[in-house]
């Protein structure tokens, strides 16, 4: 298998116009090719200078349905601008809030190379919730290795990047 043709992630920072229908039109364009979108997060006008809103969606697919993709949600009329970026880009981050069944020890949340942002929101009767934050390279295996632990009762995340 091609390099190409490998399935890999890749994150999108789609700058459109803050109007009705943006959103949908991105998620029917990767439909369309079968391309499930992961993770999905945005702002309209009010929270950016630079762009009326901005959508960021994180894919998993090969580097030709990527190009694909970018051609066509380039040509969307409600698409000012898109940049693309390898999942492991340095200009990325990852941020969840993850139900935890025992409350966590800095080793839990150790990254390989960085530390991470490790902040106990709410404790309950065995139960704790966290928000975790950092690279995508440093906290998936992190999540990992408590979901192999069997410690993730529910999780919630995305990918930023600007």
């Amino acid at each position: 298998m091609t390099a190409r043709a490998k399935k890999q992630h890749w994150v999108f920072r789609v700058h459109v116009a803050d109007r009705a229908g943006a959103l949908t039109s991105i998620a029917s364009a990767f439909s369309n090719r079968g391309i499930s979108i992961e993770t999905v997060v945005g702002h309209g006008a009010s929270h950016s200078p630079a762009a009326d809103g901005t959508v960021i969606a994180t894919v998993w697919c090969t580097e030709m349905e990527k190009d694909e993709i970018v051609r066509i949600v380039k040509r969307l009329s409600k698409v000012l601008s898109l940049e693309e970026h390898p999942y492991d880009s340095d200009s990325l981050r990852k941020s969840a809030l993850v139900h935890v069944t025992q409350r966590l020890t800095p080793k839990d949340v150790a990254g390989r190379e960085t530390f991470l942002t490790c902040e106990l929101m709410q404790e309950g009767r065995g139960d704790f919730t966290y928000f975790l934050a950092g690279s995508p390279s440093e906290l998936d295996p992190v999540l990992a290795r408590l979901k192999r632990r069997g410690l993730i009762a529910d999780m919630v995340y995305s990918v930023l990047g600007i």
